[in-house]
């Protein structure tokens, strides 16, 4: 019987790396090694009752890394733009904004530090949840940190690969999370939907358009399915190495996704186009990532990924893949489908 091949996911108690680790756990095939700041957390322990093995290991500690990819066959990386924690306690508010701000330590150096390490230990494979590069698609005029630092992660993952520091290389950039129409940041963002109704009674999403006409939005499952597409990806890696997959489940433009939870839901919801720069959040850096967005949308014309049309049929392969090898049936979530299992 072949020995499973140890994958270890950073970011494993995340909405996305948590996707990744309880696909692969389905598959007898992988042993799955998430590595989170604390495996004593209450997401880590959840993931740990399931059999799944949770080891501590901050993305800035290299010793504590060393350790924990040792063995490792492949390697997923999503770092958490809004939560470094970088371990410098007594100072921490002012390292987050220090972060948030685009000063040293940035989080292209723990991605570097992370890569480096994996290297050192010998991973074969790499595969990354990524962002557009904001700047760099936009000659300058729209810079997104979080944006800017995942994608330099994705080019120095691809440079491993060009210098055979490692065999394969893979993008998964996600796509627009459904999650976040219930999610509370995001419910006060973009003007309540789908969780606080407006005083005319309705569940509204209220932010400027998309950019493209007609307008489509590459909406993600999360849970359901980003796991699933990175899984795909392992179990060929030669197939997808080098490549940017999209990661979305289905397209669709705002009016459409407050109609479709209407109509499953039967709630009055509504979407309300506003202009560019009027959004506000619950923190100053946060307001200026969600305005910062949609600037980024229109100077791509509405084109998430990459600048470029959004490509479905990678994910649907991808799926495929990952049902065939667990068993199980479906395709990937529609619009419909989250809102009727999760609303």
């Amino acid at each position: 019987m072949t020995e499973p091949k140890r994958v270890a996911v950073v970011g494993g108690t995340g909405n996305l790396g948590g996707s990744v680790a309880l696909s692969l756990h389905r598959n007898s095939a992988f042993n799955v090694r998430v590595l989170s700041r604390n495996a004593e957390a209450p997401k880590a322990n959840r993931l740990a009752q399931l059999g799944i093995e949770v080891v501590t290991a901050n993305g800035w500690d290299v010793s504590a890394l060393d350790k924990a990819l040792a063995g490792c066959w492949a390697l997923f990386i999503n770092i958490d733009s809004d939560n470094p924690k970088i371990p410098l306690t007594d100072i921490e508010l002012e390292q987050e904004e220090q972060w948030k701000s685009g000063k040293q330590p940035s989080e292209f150096d723990m991605g570097k530090n992370i890569i480096d390490c994996a290297v050192r230990a010998g991973v074969r494979h790499l595969v990354h949840a990524s962002l557009p590069a904001a700047s760099k698609l936009t000659d300058g005029r729209v810079p997104m940190i979080s944006f800017d630092d995942k994608s330099r992660i994705s080019e120095y993952m691809m440079a491993a690969v060009e210098t055979h520091a490692i065999e394969t290389g893979t993008v998964v950039n996600a796509g627009w999370f459904l999650e976040n129409a219930f999610d509370p940041k995001y419910i006060v963002s973009f003007g309540g939907f789908a969780g606080a109704v407006d005083p005319d009674g309705y569940l509204t999403w209220k932010t400027p358009p998309m950019g493209n006409k007609p307008e489509s939005v590459p909406w993600l499952a999360v849970a359901d399915d980003y796991g699933d597409l990175v899984h795909g990806v392992l179990l060929d890696p030669a197939r997808w190495n080098g490549q940017y997959i999209d990661g979305v489940s289905e397209s669709m433009g705002f009016g459409d996704l407050t109609w479709t939870f209407q109509n499953v839901t039967g709630k009055k919801s509504r979407y309300l186009p506003v202009d560019n720069g009027v959004l506000t959040a619950g923190e100053a850096t946060k307001t200026k990532e969600v305005n910062g967005l949609f600037d980024l949308m229109h100077a791509l014309h509405g084109c998430f990924f990459n600048g470029r049309p959004t490509e479905h049929e990678k994910a649907r392969l991808l799926k495929q893949a990952a049902l065939a090898a667990t068993g199980r049936q479906g395709g990937l979530m529609t619009v419909e489908q989250f809102f009727r299992k999760y609303a």
